[in-house]
């Protein structure tokens, strides 16, 4: 492969990071937003918290956190590699 293309490549799959790192943003925010209300203890008594939701809620954020981690670190590599 030249380095034209290798490096178009890289290009491309930079986008596609930089894009799911903003769809992974957007997710994790989406979670905390809606866990917030329902940690909110002025509006719900501790002993009527819906912990089973609450706590898938912050399963897909972790799983969202870790994706993001990830995403990142290999934008950080490109991003190196392309400058």
């Amino acid at each position: 492969m030249s380095l034209n293309l290798e490096r178009a490549a890289m290009q491309g799959r930079l986008a596609e990071l930089k894009a799911l790192r903003e769809r992974l943003r957007n997710k994790i925010k989406g979670e905390a937003d809606a866990m917030r209300p329902k940690l909110n203890l002025t509006l719900t008594r501790p002993d009527e918290l819906d912990v089973p939701v609450i706590d898938e809620l912050w399963d897909g954020l972790k799983a969202a956190w870790a994706e993001l981690v990830a995403a990142n670190q290999d934008i950080r590599a490109l991003e190196r590699e392309l400058n």
